[in-house]
């Protein structure tokens, strides 16, 4: 069943999200402002498109429901979805693709999106009224199951709006900021803000931090006399490895250490 996913307004929602925060991750302010303004623009309370989503998420946000259950919210949330204009819909997607591309770029519509079949599937229930009879009951039974799926983990972080995230930063920074190194505040913050964009911005956090601690360890090597040498090549044989394994807990813990490692050896080569 073919699908137009940037007539998806759901999909459009979501890439918008991802791209806010990698802005966030890597302090792009004036790429959060564009993205911010589009969201307020287009998302604002009482909008054609925040409505059309509100009725997207009424089935995506929704698990663990009794398949019976599950088909009556469907046909319920398929009637609320046909009050709306789809040409006034369809025309509000097209500004917002057109300013999209104008201001952010093509490559937002190619972020990685983690519930992409679901919104894909939702889509398709909403939008197709002229599939054949098979085809939109296997597309109803698909949405049915996801329904009745169980969560047994939080994969994913809700996107928090910005004055809770300003609030999550400022008491981070006021519990931390005389006891982190810069470089540790923002690799834990990178982790946390890592569960709502599939670790992308962590990812590239970690090849330029990694790169540096290298850097800082040949320079450490090259200028030492101590025995310490052979304990600081182990290291850096560890952040070489690094690159063959997929990111966990564990890796964040043990360059959080490496972090402090090689700050204490940086200010002790000052004082020499």
């Amino acid at each position: 069943m073919k699908h137009n996913k940037k007539r998806n307004t759901a999909f459009l929602y979501e890439c918008l999200i991802k791209e806010l925060t990698k802005a966030v991750v890597r302090e792009d302010k004036r790429r959060q402002t564009i993205t911010k303004n589009i969201l307020k623009e287009f998302f604002s309370k009482g909008s054609i498109l925040k409505k059309e989503l509100e009725v997207y998420e009424s089935i995506l946000e929704c698990n663990s429901l009794d398949p019976e259950y599950s088909k009556r919210l469907l046909k319920e949330t398929k009637i609320d979805y046909s009050k709306y204009d789809n040409k006034q819909i369809f025309n509000s997607q097209t500004r917002l693709i057109d300013k999209i591309n104008k201001s952010l770029g093509q490559d937002v519509f190619s972020n990685f999106i983690p519930n992409y079949k679901n919104i894909a599937s939702a889509g398709l229930f909403f939008q197709n009224n002229n599939l054949p009879a098979k085809k939109r009951i296997m597309l109803e039974n698909n949405l049915v199951n996801f329904l009745s799926r169980e969560e047994k983990k939080l994969n994913e972080m809700k996107h928090v709006d910005n004055l809770e995230y300003k609030t999550f930063v400022n008491k981070f920074n006021n519990t931390y900021d005389r006891t982190l190194l810069k470089e540790q505040k923002s690799l834990l913050t990178n982790y946390i803000v890592s569960f709502s964009d599939n670790g992308l911005g962590l990812k590239v956090f970690l090849n330029e931090e990694i790169g540096r601690l290298k850097v800082a360890i040949d320079g450490h090597i090259s200028n030492s006399n101590s025995n310490d040498v052979e304990n600081f090549k182990k290291v850096k044989q560890k952040l070489m490895e690094y690159s063959k394994v997929p990111i966990n807990h564990k890796m964040v813990e043990e360059i959080f250490y490496i972090q402090d490692l090689i700050s204490e050896v940086i200010k002790n080569e000052r004082k020499n």
